[in-house]
């Protein structure tokens, strides 16, 4: 059943991703000819500071799907209620703190941007972005039960659809009004009447959860979850300052026009990193299911082989990211929106250091291992800033996405996988590092022999793209596959793979006698 939950929640995610991709690509397009590129940067800075504001959030929804994964396991009614009755009243709390510090903010704008403020109604578009921001609180708690109950594909669906039919509006604006206070307008509108459905769905579905309203946790309960919000809270305070830093840096040190040519290339790699993200989202829910369910050397296999799995899907798209983003660029918007090999190449590293985190990542929050090392995470955050404000002023923009990669390295690199080790499995994590080497150490080699291939022929623009991709998708899978094909791990998926497709031949066998009967 663990298995069927998270195949459904991947497969609806991934293609809600791609569509998403597909339609974000179109109107960012029709953004750049409409808008312009100064308009990119405001984008990008706004959007920065609001996920920097996200720290009053940072943990809580983490901290609720956890406390919910043995109640709804257990049918225990009454302490979901409780739960969901707690995560109402803190939602709300931190929805009127965003709104009032992102207000406290406004004066200080201006001093955000490097040179002239290149664009009119600057407080308008700051406090409608703002607004996204803050009406997702009152609504958005309720996904969490869904989440936590292996059913994220239904939120994918309706996540789908309300992203086409957002982005056929905000094109349709675009091209007949092409005011950014009115896109701005059009996605906030969307997002508010998206949030409502989705919480009318939640109480469809669990209909229980408006029998009680009353409903507490007792005591000891609530000062053990609120131990656990305040980990998390420190644990995730570095991630958003770490995702959230970069475009206030280089807006304040090299221009907004940076942020807006960076922004382009944030797009394809966070469109990437959302799409990927969600194959390991979706089976959140059932490790933590496993978690509570299964033996510890169980819970072992599977963190190897979701590892694994991690390091094969992050390994193909860097490289393939690496030598397919700039001729992508440039036959989309033009040469004059191409950064640097070595920014590139920096930006790539950024994105397979993150990437690689993932089974880590999945394990530690659904282990509920946060309390340990739990100020440890303020340090990365504090090493980010100071890196990368020195770097930028050294060699540029590059210096800002090497100085997330060295925070990175300094804490989380080392320090999840020991934990989780040490506290889930009882044992040492040397193995993991050694894996880790070796997972990179192939990355490399099949990185460096496929730009190699790829740069053979030379061609026009759109036959060279399709090539290069040729090479991206083939060459690395073919070296993986040949360094790894008798591993435990990749055995493991070869079994799981062979179920599925059983089970798939036997639905359809039965679904015929159905039909012939």
């Amino acid at each position: 059943m663990r298995i069927q939950n998270s195949i459904n929640n991947m497969v609806f995610g991934v293609s809600s991703q791609l569509i998403s991709i597909l339609m974000g690509l179109v109107v960012r397009t029709v953004f750049i000819y409409t808008l312009g590129v100064e308009y990119l940067g405001i984008d990008g800075l706004f959007t920065s500071i609001l996920l920097m504001l996200s720290l009053a959030n940072l943990g809580f929804d983490t901290a609720m799907i956890y406390s919910l994964y043995k109640p709804l396991a257990e049918k225990d009614t009454y302490k979901v209620q409780a739960l969901m009755n707690l995560y109402k009243k803190a939602y709300r709390i931190i929805g009127f703190a965003v709104l009032v510090i992102g207000l406290m903010l406004i004066p200080f704008l201006p001093y955000l941007i490097n040179g002239k403020i290149p664009v009119d109604n600057l407080h308008l578009i700051y406090i409608l972005f703002l607004m996204q921001s803050v009406v997702s609180y009152f609504f958005i708690y309720k996904q969490a039960i869904i989440i936590a109950d292996q059913r994220n594909h239904i939120i994918s669906k309706i996540h789908t659809f309300f992203v086409l039919l957002s982005n056929i509006f905000l094109i349709i604006v675009l091209l007949t009004i092409g005011i950014y206070v009115w896109v701005l307008v059009t996605q906030l509108v969307f997002k508010i009447v998206e949030n409502i459905y989705i919480s009318k769905r939640a109480d469809s579905m669990y209909s229980y959860l408006k029998e009680n309203p009353k409903a507490a946790l007792t005591k000891d309960e609530r000062k053990t979850f609120f131990e656990n919000l305040y980990s998390l809270f420190l644990y995730k305070i570095s991630g958003v300052v770490i995702n959230g830093s970069d475009n206030i840096i280089i807006s304040v040190f090299a221009g907004i026009i940076w942020v807006g040519i960076y922004s382009n290339y944030l797009l394809i790699i966070s469109t990437v990193s959302s799409l990927l993200g969600y194959l390991f989202y979706s089976i959140t829910a059932s490790v933590g299911n496993l978690n509570v369910s299964e033996s510890r050397d169980k819970n072992y296999l599977i963190f190897r082989v979701i590892n694994f799995s991690n390091f094969w899907i992050y390994g193909v798209c860097s490289i393939s990211l690496f030598i397919l983003v700039n001729p992508f660029i440039t036959l989309w918007i033009g040469d004059e929106y191409l950064l640097s090999i070595p920014i590139v190449f920096t930006i790539i590293l950024n994105f397979y250091t993150t990437g690689m985190q993932n089974a880590s990542t999945t394990f530690r929050e659904t282990t509920g291992l946060f309390k340990k090392g739990r100020y440890r995470p303020l340090y990365a955050a504090g090493i980010n800033i100071i890196m990368s404000i020195i770097l930028v002023q050294m060699i540029g923009i590059m210096g800002v996405f090497i100085g997330t990669i060295i925070s990175r390295l300094c804490v989380y690199f080392w320090y999840d996988p020991y934990v989780i080790f040490k506290y889930s499995f009882s044992r040492s994590s040397k193995e993991y590092f050694l894996r880790y080497a070796v997972f990179t150490l192939t990355v490399v080699c099949s990185g460096i022999l496929t730009v190699w291939v790829s740069n053979l022929v030379e061609s026009d623009q759109l036959i060279n793209l399709f090539y290069k991709l040729a090479v991206a998708l083939t060459l690395p899978n073919l070296v993986f596959f040949l360094v790894f094909r008798k591993s435990e791990e990749f055995l493991y998926l070869k079994n799981v793979v062979n179920l599925l497709k059983d089970n798939f031949y036997k639905r359809r066998t039965n679904v015929i006698q159905i039909k012939n009967y």
